[in-house]
């Protein structure tokens, strides 16, 4: 299993620049195939030197909040997910892990059998650790899935570095950044270095 780190550097005067304007460091991750919407995974008030890290481990949860822009997501059953497998989602609970050939060996399903409501939010969350701060199965996604539908969605270690203000880890992303910077670890990448350039309000590579 792969440990994956990012550490996200700024200049002293960037910082005071950015606290004056109560903005926060967030970052999303992306996953395709029924991918939904995207959530903020990490919000945090930034230092001097961040380390963000984390590993290839994937929950999956349901909630019953609606996919709509600026929602807090609120989990109410997770479970640890296994590659390759769809699980139903009955009684509450994520159960009857299978193999299918729809879902790949990276890829996580499930199958919504809970009729009792038209539709239910679910996605995939992850555990991250947020300057030696362990926080546990941060949303990074969320997508509506009518009764008996199926979704099949696939994380990338990819992830996005950007500045926003009134951003809290669980919200459900509106827009795009424009000060985004995209961070894709590619082979064998387990660890990068962006800075924050205060000249053009954009994170770069270091």
């Amino acid at each position: 299993m792969s440990k994956y780190k990012v550490e996200i550097k700024f200049a002293t005067d960037a910082l005071k620049a950015i606290y004056a304007a109560g903005e926060r460091l967030a970052i999303t991750k992306e996953v395709t195939g029924n991918k939904g919407k995207s959530v903020t995974w990490v919000s945090t008030l930034p230092f001097e030197n961040n380390v963000i890290e984390w590993e290839e481990d994937y929950l999956l949860y349901a909630s019953r909040q609606e996919v709509q822009a600026g929602a807090m997501i609120s989990k109410l059953s997770e479970e640890v997910g296994v590659c390759g497998a769809m699980y139903s989602f009955e009684s509450g609970i994520f159960q009857n892990a299978r193999a299918v050939e729809c879902v790949g060996k990276n890829e996580y399903g499930l199958q919504n059998g809970m009729d009792m409501y038209p539709h239910l939010s679910f996605g995939l969350a992850q555990p991250v650790r947020v300057n030696d701060e362990l926080q546990m199965g941060n949303p990074i996604n969320v997508l509506t899935v009518p009764y008996n539908h199926m979704a099949v969605m696939s994380p990338k270690e990819k992830i996005k570095v950007f500045l926003a203000a009134d951003l809290d880890n669980g919200v459900v992303i509106s827009r795009e950044f424009s000060n985004a910077l995209e961070v894709e670890y590619v082979g064998n990448e387990t660890e990068k270095t962006v800075v924050y350039d205060q000249k053009s309000g954009m994170f770069i590579p270091a």
